[in-house]
C-alpha cells in the first residue's frame, strides 16, 4: 500500500511540473503570435486601400478609352445615316438571278463609300444593312446573306418600334455574319450593336445599321493593364451581360458567374471605393459614361498581400518550430514515462481488435515496466485457456463425428451383401463380381487415409462405384444423369461420403411401384462462396404427410415404433446424419432440403461451404499449433 501510494504521488509531481512546463511555453508564445497577427492584419488593410486607390486611375483609364471606341462607332453612324450615296442601292432591287450583281454593289459600298471615309482604314466600319424591304448586305461576308443570318436578326428584334434611331448593344456571341468562324475565340466572339436609320424625306425607316465589335477590339482596350494586375477584368451591359473579359474562359462561356453579377448589380452609382464579395475579393466598378456598360476588376486579395501574408506565414512557422522543439525537449525528458505507457496502448488496442498474441515489450525496470509485465502474464493466461478450449470442443467434435462416421459400414454393408446375395441366386451372372468391385472401391474411397475433407472429385468418384451397384441391380430401370463439369469442380473440396445418401434415398422413397424407367440427375455448382449439390429423380415422389415427416427425419433423427425397422431399410447414415456432420463440421444449420410431390419426383439439396486447397492448409495449421500446445 505504501508502494502505491509512493507511485500516486510521484505521479502528480511529474504531470503538474509537465504542465508547468507546457503553461510557462504557451504563456510567452500566445501573447506574441496574437500581437503578431494584429499588426499582420492591419498591415494588410491598408495594402488593400491603397492597392483601391490606385485602381481607381486605371479603371477609370480604360473606362475612357471604350468610351472613346463607342463614340467613334457613333461617329461612323451618324456620318452614314445622312449618305446619299447609299440610296440607290437600298431602293435597288435584286431578282435570284441578280445575286452576283447584289455581291459586287456590296463590294462596291465598302470600298469606295466606306473606304473613302476611312483612308487609313482604321475606324470601326459598318459590318451589314438590313433593309426595309428585307434585303441584307452582309460586308464582313458578302456570300453570307442567307435566310437563317436573316432569321438572327430578326430574332434580336431589330425592328422594334421603341428602337426609334437609337443604339442598342446586345451581349457577347458568336458573329453569325461570318460564315467561317475564327478559331481563336476573341476574333470568333463579337458585341453587336444595331441602330434603326429614319429618312425624314420619305417619312419611313429606311435600313438597320448592324456593327459587330469584334471582342478582341474591346479587349486591346485595356490588354496591357490586363496582363499587370493579378485578377480580372469585365466589361458588362447594366443587367449584367458580358460584353468582353480579361479571363477567356468567361470569354468563350459568354457569361460571369451568378454570385458576382449579384454582388455587382447591388452596387448604384458611379466609382466606389473598393469592397469585399464573398469575403476574399476586392471589387471596383466605373460605369461608361456614353451608354449602359460597366467596367468591373475583380482581384482576390490574398494576391494583393501576397508579400505580406508570406511574410506572416514564416513568422508563423519560425514560431512553431519553436513550439515543437520545447514539445520534443518535454517528449525526451518524460520518454522514460510516456513510450511504454504507448507501446502498452497499442497492444491493448491490438487485443480489442482480436490480436491475443500482441504482447508490450518492456524494458524499463520501474512500476511502468511491471504494469506491463503483469498485462503480458495475463494476456498468456488468456491465451492458454482459450487454447484449452478449443482443443477440447475439437477433441469432442471428432469423436462425434466418429461415432457418426461409425455408423456407416455396418448398414451399408449389410445392404449391399443383401444384393450380393440376391443376384448370387441368378447363377452364372458376372454382374456379382462387378457389384463386389464396386463395393471394394467405394469402401477404399471411403476410407481416404483417414480424412474427413476429401477431394468432390473422390465424393463423386465414390458415388459412381454406388450407381454402378445399383445399376447391376435394377438394370434398365433406372438412369443416372451426371450433369457435373468435372474441370470446374477440380480444385473443390467435401465432406466426404454426403452425396450416396442421398442417390439412396431416391431409390427407397421413388423405385417402388414406378412404371418407367427412374432418372437420377445430379449438379454440381459454386455460388460465390457456397457449393450448391442438387439430386433430383422422376419417381414417385411423397405426398405432403409424408414429405413432413422425412424433413423431421433430416433435423431430429428417426423416431417412432418402428425405428429399427426403418434403420434396416434406410441409407446408410441417411440424410439426418449428412445434416448432422455438416453442421458439426462447418456450423451450417439446414444444409440439407427436400422436395417432393406425389408421382412426380424428388429435389434433394445440399449446400456447403466453398473449400479449396487453401482452406485445407490453414486448418492443418491450426490443428498442428494446438497439438503443439499440448
Amino acid at each position: 500500500m505504501k508502494t502505491n501510494k509512493g507511485k500516486g504521488k510521484a505521479k502528480k509531481k511529474n504531470i503538474g511540473l509537465k504542465r508547468r512546463m507546457l503553461y510557462g511555453i504557451l504563456q510567452v508564445l500566445i501573447p506574441v503570435i496574437v500581437i503578431i497577427t494584429i499588426l499582420f492584419w492591419h498591415t494588410r488593410k491598408v495594402m488593400r486601400q491603397e492597392y483601391m486607390r490606385t485602381t481607381q486611375s486605371r479603371i477609370t483609364d480604360i473606362a475612357n478609352k471604350i468610351d472613346a471606341k463607342l463614340q467613334d462607332i457613333y461617329s461612323v453612324s451618324d456620318n452614314f445615316a445622312a449618305n446619299d450615296k447609299l440610296n440607290k442601292y437600298i431602293e435597288k432591287e435584286y431578282s435570284p438571278q441578280e445575286q452576283m450583281y447584289k455581291k459586287l454593289d456590296i463590294v462596291r459600298i465598302y470600298s469606295n463609300i466606306f473606304g473613302a471615309y476611312d483612308m487609313l482604314n482604321q475606324r470601326v466600319r459598318i459590318s451589314a444593312m438590313y433593309t426595309y424591304k428585307g434585303e441584307l448586305f452582309n460586308f464582313l461576308d458578302p456570300n453570307n446573306d442567307t435566310e437563317k443570318v436573316i432569321k438572327k436578326l430578326l430574332a434580336m428584334n431589330i425592328e422594334d418600334p421603341d428602337l426609334l434611331m437609337k443604339f442598342r448593344w446586345y451581349p457577347l456571341q458568336d458573329n453569325f455574319l461570318l460564315s467561317d468562324l475564327p478559331g481563336e475565340v476573341r476574333a470568333r466572339k463579337a458585341v453587336m450593336g444595331i441602330r434603326r436609320i429614319y429618312s425624314w424625306e420619305k417619312g419611313r425607316y429606311e435600313y438597320v445599321q448592324l456593327f459587330a465589335l469584334k471582342e478582341r477590339d474591346i479587349y486591346d482596350q485595356y490588354a496591357e493593364l490586363a496582363e499587370s494586375i493579378p485578377g480580372d477584368i469585365y466589361v458588362i451591359t447594366e443587367d449584367g451581360k458580358l460584353i468582353s473579359s480579361s479571363n477567356e474562359k468567361a470569354v468563350e462561356s459568354g457569361e460571369i458567374s451568378e454570385k458576382l453579377k449579384g454582388e455587382i448589380l447591388e452596387q448604384t452609382g458611379d466609382l466606389k471605393e473598393g469592397w469585399e464579395a464573398f469575403g476574399n475579393q476586392m471589387i471596383q466598378v466605373k460605369a461608361s459614361d456614353v451608354n449602359d456598360w460597366k467596367i468591373v476588376m475583380v482581384v482576390p486579395i490574398k494576391l494583393v498581400t501576397r508579400e505580406v501574408d508570406v511574410l506572416y506565414y514564416r513568422i508563423f512557422l519560425v514560431m512553431v518550430a519553436c513550439v515543437g522543439f520545447c514539445a520534443m525537449m518535454i517528449l525526451y525528458l518524460y520518454k522514460s514515462f510516456m513510450d511504454p505507457i504507448g507501446k502498452l496502448n497499442a497492444s491493448m488496442k491490438e487485443v480489442y481488435g482480436g490480436n491475443l498474441n500482441a504482447y508490450a515489450e518492456v524494458k524499463q525496470k520501474n512500476e511502468v515496466g511491471d504494469m506491463i509485465r503483469y498485462y503480458n502474464s495475463m494476456l498468456e493466461r488468456i491465451n492458454t485457456h482459450i487454447i484449452d478450449e478449443l482443443q477440447s470442443d475439437r477433441k469432442k467434435k471428432e469423436l462425434e463425428l466418429e461415432v457418426l462416421m461409425s455408423q456407416i459400414n455396418p448398414h451399408f454393408l449389410y445392404n449391399t451383401l443383401e444384393n450380393i446375395v440376391w443376384m448370387s441366386n441368378e447363377a452364372g451372372r458376372p454382374d456379382i463380381g462387378r457389384t463386389a468391385a464396386s463395393l471394394g472401391r467405394m469402401y477404399r474411397l471411403s476410407i481416404s487415409g483417414g480424412q474427413v475433407i476429401v477431394p468432390m472429385e473422390h465424393e463423386i468418384e465414390h458415388l459412381m462405384a454406388y450407381v454402378k451397384i445399383q445399376k447391376n441391380r435394377y438394370k434398365d430401370e433406372f438412369e443416372f444423369d451426371l450433369r457435373t463439369d468435372m474441370r470446374q469442380i477440380h480444385e473443390l473440396f467435401s465432406l466426404k461420403i454426403i452425396l450416396q445418401p442421398v442417390v439412396e434415398n431416391s431409390f427407397l422413397y421413388g423405385m417402388a411401384g414406378l412404371k418407367h424407367p427412374m432418372m437420377i440427375r445430379l449438379t454440381v455448382k459454386e455460388k460465390g462462396q457456397w457449393v450448391v449439390i442438387k439430386v433430383m429423380d422422376n419417381g414417385r415422389g411423397m405426398d405432403k404427410e409424408k414429405l413432413r415427416e422425412i424433413r423431421d427425419q433430416i433435423l431430429f433423427g428417426k423416431a417412432g415404433k418402428d425405428e429399427e425397422e426403418q434403420n434396416r431399410r434406410s441409407s446408410g447414415i441417411g440424410l439426418h446424419s449428412v445434416e448432422s456432420r455438416i453442421k458439426l463440421y462447418f456450423g451450417v444449420d439446414r444444409a440439407v432440403s427436400i422436395y417432393s410431390k406425389k408421382d412426380a419426383g424428388t429435389l434433394t439439396v445440399i449446400r456447403i461451404p466453398r473449400i479449396t486447397a487453401e482452406d485445407i492448409d490453414e486448418h492443418d495449421n491450426l490443428k498442428e499449433k494446438i497439438n503443439k500446445t499440448e
